[in-house]
Formats: structure tokens, C-alpha cells, sequence
């Protein structure tokens, strides 16, 4: 079936559709305002196959009409019963994927839900697996604003996962065209092999946490499906609200009153106010790394001056450079001794350029090799300007042999690279908990971070992700205007020698 032939599906079956929309999510008891998709495995009614079992349309009962087909060149996907609670799925084999015309042309407004699982059988080796992927061709990366894209689980790689809840909240986005179980950029690698059981969007902004727990709860009773947030964590959707007000800078901002009762650590706290680094706490690069291509770290572009460290991105070639190193260079800059546990906090302006801008920790042995990502930014990024992007890895531990990451962005209402901000993360061995000026932005189980792990701050080329910066935005500089490392006394021990 084309496009061309679902305004006539669209009259056959409308009435039905809206009838029996309004009844299930009436039963459903979810606020349906600004429902502009809704795709249920569940309703027979609504997924119509051809006479080998194949879909050739999974109808949309949000009486939008916006039904997905088959998308040019896939394969058909179909439907399997009693695959998830009792209720039936769609199927994604990793070479069929569905399409959705365009549904708002002017970036606002998004939420998106949907319940999918992947079982052992359909595990595979593929990166970036996609749900759903909307762009509009504006962007050929559906990372990049006004696109999006919902992957699971975090780092998209083909490992099973039992019925899950994923949400998806974003203020400043398009919708469509929409491809279910794909890129739509119709990459091979990012076909969804999974199940996938329902899925609602809707156009308009979830306020409260009240109305998220409202759909989470509905989709969750129904598949007896996990929410995603048991796994990747909670992260703000919306403005900070009210911030506290820095009464010292003796204790962290978000506890001025150190009812914690924090005392700074000082091997990795330093207020950046000589004319030179301070060889006795931080490397002037990356022992361990040179950088990701093709930006090159560079010791000259880090200074401290004015209070400030500076770490500064170039676009220069460096003489006898390795090979894949050229056009650009970097900065980075690493603690000598590694910290376990406590909370870090710096005042910090990210680089207005597509060079990113990170605060982080991380460390490899024999054993472990686990990082905690604060923040990587970019600050002059097209569509990342005001994504405040947090992750955690794990590359490699005694019980996990297999890269698997878990993270949040945060939209904030400014873009990142205008002004100085406060950044912190409280890291114990249960919790790591991200702040911004204070105000919680995101919280994760602690489950794998256990490792003692060095400061970073640097500044990377990311092509395949921020894409290469703009020339004429270089030099561009990143700005720390302190970090300062609190302990409660229980985590109080000695720094571990790199």
C-alpha cells in the first residue's frame, strides 16, 4: 500500500478508529489532549494485513489519520500474537520499517511513548537500533534538532530487553515524517530487530510528572511492561524553577548549610587563579589519548589566565601529526590523582562552536573501565545549543564484558554556551545525582560506578554526532571557572596515584 491510497482507508475505517479511540482510552484513563498518533498492536481493528500475513497498514486511533505503511523498499513487518502480556506486536525483523507522513511541519511541543521489547532470538550486533526517527530532510542526522529519535536500550546496541516503557519529551522539535522501526535516513545498521506494542505522541508539553506517570501507568498495566526509568533514571523535563542562592563557597550549592557535612578534598579542587596550571594536580593533556579525530589535544591550548582555565579548539594542522589528526586541534586536561565518590562542582562556560565542551571521569585497567560524562556540550552545535547531555559507560568489568551506556538530556530554557553556569554531580555508591545551577537535572542508580576515576575536561571533534565545527567559529574557547570536590566523612580516603 502507498500513501496515495490511505485518504480512502482513512473513510472506510475513520469512524471506527475515533469510536473506539475515544472508549479504550476512556478505559485507559490517560489524558488524550494533543494525541496526534497512537498505534495499538492490541486493537485488531487497526493493523490490516495482506493475504500472507504481511502489514500494509497499522491505522492511527488518534483520529489524525496519520497511518503507517510500509516504507519504500522495506520489507513487510507483521504481526505475532499473544507476544507480550497475552496481547499481540508488531515485529521487526531488522529489514522492514514503517512510514508516517509529516504530522507538524514547525518545530514544538513532543512526547512520545512506546512500549517495546527484544527477546534472545532477536538479539543481534547493531548499533543505534531506532524505534522511531523523525526528519524532515532539513538534517540528514536525527540527532540534530528539529529531529529526534527514541533508541533502546541507551547505547542501541542489539541486546534483548523485556517489555519496557520509553518516554520521550522534547519542547523545540518536528514530527514526521516519522519512520517506526528505522532511520530515516533508511541506514541498514539502525533497522529495529524487536517487538514493538504501542506507541502514542502527542504535540503538546507534559507540565506535570503527574500526566507522564498518568501514560507510563496506563502502558504499563497494559503490557505489564517496565518503565525505562528503572534503568536509565529520571532526567527534568521542563525549567529549573527556583535556585538557591550562594550564601559561601565553603560547602556546595545545592547544601549551603552542609547539612551533608562535606569537606573539600583538595587534590582535585582548584580555583584556577594563578598564570599557570598547577603541575602538581593536572596534566596539560591526555596521557593515555590524543584525542578523537580529527581534533588533536594539544598542551598549547591550555592556559589558565584571569581566573580561568581555558581550554581553546583551533583550526590549524599540527606538523608530523598522526595520521587522521588534521585541520583542527583541542585541549584537554586530566587530574593526576583518581577520586571515588563525592560531590564536584565547577562554574564553567562551554565553546560557542561545534567543538564539544566536557566535563568528566573515567579510568581503564585489567579489570574495570567505567565513565561518568557530567556534561559534553555543544555550545554552537546546529540543534545542540541547549542540549545538556549527561551519560554513564561501562566498558568493561569483571561481570560485564560488553560497552553499555546510560544517560539523559536535559533541554535547558537558554542556550548553554551564552553565559557561566554551576555544574555538579553528587556520585555515591548507590546514586549519581546531576545538578545545574543547583537544581537537580537528572538522578541514576550508582549500580557499576565504583572505580576511582580521573577528572577530564577537554574539548573533542564529535563528526558523527555535534558534526565538524564551522571553521569560522575558531578559535573557540571552553572556560572553567573552578572545580571544587567535596567528601562526607564516609567517603573520605586517599587519593589514588594515576
Amino acid at each position: 500500500m502507498n500513501r496515495r491510497s490511505l485518504p480512502v482507508l482513512g473513510l472506510v475505517c475513520g469512524f471506527l478508529v475515533f469510536a473506539q479511540c475515544g472508549l479504550y482510552a476512556q478505559a485507559a484513563g490517560f489524558n488524550q489532549a494533543g494525541l496526534v498518533l497512537w498505534l495499538d498492536a492490541s486493537d485488531a481493528a487497526s493493523v490490516v494485513r495482506d493475504a500472507n500475513g504481511g502489514i500494509v497498514a497499522w491505522k492511527d486511533k488518534s483520529g489524525q489519520a496519520h497511518h503507517a505503511v510500509p516504507g519504500e523498499g522495506s520489507a513487510k513487518v507483521g504481526l505475532v500474537e499473544a507476544a507480550m502480556n497475552g496481547l499481540p506486536v508488531v515485529r521487526f525483523d531488522g529489514t522492514g520499517f514503517l512510514d508516517v507522513p509529516p504530522i507538524r511541519s514547525t518545530p514544538g511541543k513532543l512526547a512520545v511513548f512506546i512500549v517495546a521489547q527484544r527477546l534472545p532470538a532477536q538479539t543481534n550486533g547493531r548499533e543505534w537500533q531506532r524505534l522511531i526517527s523523525s526528519t524532515d530532510g532539513s538534517t540528514g542526522n536525527d540527532n540534530k534538532r528539529p529531529s529526534f529519535n527514541l533508541i533502546h536500550p541507551p547505547d542501541g546496541k542489539g541486546s534483548a530487553f523485556g517489555p519496557t516503557v520509553k518516554e520521550y519529551l522534547d519542547d523545540d522539535v518536528k514530527i514526521g515524517p516519522l519512520a517506526i522501526g528505522s532511520n530515516n535516513q533508511r541506514l541498514k545498521g539502525n533497522h529495529l530487530s524487536g517487538d514493538i506494542a504501542e506507541i502514542l505522541v502527542f504535540d503538546r508539553e507534559f507540565v506535570s510528572e503527574d500526566a507522564t506517570q498518568g501514560v507510563i501507568r496506563y502502558l504499563s498495566e497494559k503490557w505489564k511492561a517496565a518503565s525505562s526509568r528503572v534503568h536509565e533514571g529520571w532526567t527534568r523535563v521542563g525549567p529549573l524553577g527556583e535556585t538557591p542562592v550562594r550564601a559561601n563557597d565553603r560547602y556546595p550549592l545545592t547544601d549551603q548549610n552542609n547539612q551533608a557535612g562535606w569537606s573539600l578534598h583538595e587534590p582535585t579542587s582548584d580555583e584556577f587563579n594563578g598564570d599557570q596550571l598547577d603541575a602538581a594536580k593536572w596534566w596539560d593533556h591526555n596521557p593515555t589519548w590524543r584525542g578523537r579525530k580529527p581534533a588533536l589535544f594539544m598542551p598549547h591550548n591550555v592556559e589558565v589566565h584571569g581566573g580561568l582555565l581555558r581550554l581553546t579548539m583551533k583550526n590549524e594542522t599540527v606538523a608530523g601529526a598522526p595520521q587522521g589528526y588534521d585541520t583542527f586541534t583541542s585541549a584537554a586536561v586530566q587530574s593526576r590523582t583518581r577520586v571515588r565518590y563525592g560531590y564536584f562542582e565547577i562554574r564553567a562556560k562551554p565553546m560557542r562552536s561545534g567543538g564539544s565542551s566536557a566535563f568528566w571521569f573515567y579510568y581503564a585497567d585489567d579489570k574495570d573501565h567505567t565513565e561518568i560524562d557530567v556534561f559534553e556540550i555543544g555550545g554552537g552545535a546546529p540543534g545542540f545549543e541547549r542540549k545538556y547531555n549527561m551519560n554513564q559507560h561501562v566498558f568493561r568489568t569483571p561481570a560485564e564484558k560488553r560497552h553499555w551506556s546510560v544517560g539523559g538530556v536535559w533541554m535547558a530554557p537558554w542556550n548553554l554556551a551564552d553565559d557561566f553556569h554551576t555544574y555538579g554531580l553528587e556520585w555515591d555508591d548507590k546514586e549519581l545525582s546531576y545538578y545545574v545551577d543547583g537544581v537537580r537535572v537528572r538522578r541514576a542508580a550508582g549500580s557499576h560506578w565504583h572505580q576511582a576515576l580521573t577528572v577530564n575536561f577537554d574539548s573533542e571533534t564529535m563528526p558523527t554526532w555535534f558534526g565538524l565545527p564551522d571553521p569560522k567559529d575558531l578559535p573557540s574557547t571552553f572556560e572553567i571557572d573552578y572545580i571544587r570536590t567535596w567528601k562526607k566523612a564516609g567517603q573520605v580516603e586517599e587519593p589514588v596515584l594515576k
